[in-house]
């Protein structure tokens, strides 16, 4: 109940016009009850003003620092090193039921790599690298590793694991690395293995037996192919600008995780 001594003026206001000393104190129950609800938003509205947040000192631990500076050197410019980078943030689910897209995606969601190799030109991501200390020993952190290896195979990536160690030989990573290290020459290209856009993937016209663009041509539609990269069933789509705009191809349900593309063919009737 709200206090008497409270609105003194007030209450003998409301008094005067006839309301009993019953719904008088009803109602400043009610206004008191009001004045603390405004109170505690106030007070969580401050609260959410504030950021106590902080730099991490330990963004590396010494075994990953030691390690980053020994691997940047082994690589040099062929290969760029993005250290932490999250499961959900290289992979996607394929899955067309909302269910078993949110479970599969809750499995990746809180794990991370602890370094990844990328094209320097693409950003294609070419390897991840785990190092594995003492804790990786433990029975939880070998179910871990297992399921993270699955991931890395499933979406043919390559994952390398390396032992932590006092100190790093550059020979001993650089062997490591033989498969997905660049050849150190100035004179190879970089392998571009980034998907047009799909503004930009529209396949030319078809040409006709004279070997002229044929555009008054009847067509039939296709069966969708299946993507090359995910295996999902392919959607027809239009390039709607660019150099491709108005023409069909087949795109990923999954872009823009997932920008593979085939040419659309028209077939005559």
């Amino acid at each position: 109940m709200a206090d008497t001594t409270k609105f003194s003026l007030l209450r003998k206001i409301l008094r005067a016009i006839g309301l009993s000393e019953a719904a008088v104190n009803e109602l400043f129950d009610w206004i008191s009850d009001r004045l603390a609800d405004e109170q505690q938003e106030t007070s969580d509205e401050q609260a959410a003003s504030v950021f106590p947040y902080r730099i991490r000192d330990d963004f590396l631990s010494p075994a990953e620092h030691s390690f980053y500076h020994v691997l940047k050197s082994v690589v040099g410019p062929r290969l760029l090193i993005c250290p932490k980078v999250s499961l959900s943030d290289l992979f996607f689910v394929k899955s067309s039921d909302p269910r078993e897209y949110r479970v599969h995606t809750n499995k990746i969601d809180r794990k991370h790599v602890d370094f990844v190799l990328c094209d320097p030109q693409t950003l294609t991501p070419v390897a991840g690298i785990e190092l594995d200390d003492k804790s990786h020993s433990r029975a939880n952190r070998r179910q871990r590793d297992t399921f993270v290896e699955g991931v890395f195979a499933a979406a043919g990536l390559t994952l390398l694991r390396v032992r932590v160690q006092h100190g790093y030989q550059a020979q001993e990573i650089k062997a490591l690395l033989e498969d997905v290290l660049p050849a150190d020459s100035d004179e190879v290209e970089p392998i571009t293995t980034q998907a047009p856009t799909l503004d930009q993937a529209a396949p030319p016209e078809p040409l006709s037996s004279n070997g002229h663009q044929h555009h008054e041509e009847k067509s039939v539609v296709v069966s969708a192919p299946v993507c090359p990269k995910c295996g999902s069933e392919m959607i027809l789509r239009t390039a709607k600008k660019g150099n491709n705009q108005g023409q069909q191809f087949w795109g990923c349900p999954h872009y823009p995780r997932c920008r593979a593309v085939v040419a659309y063919e028209h077939v005559g009737v």
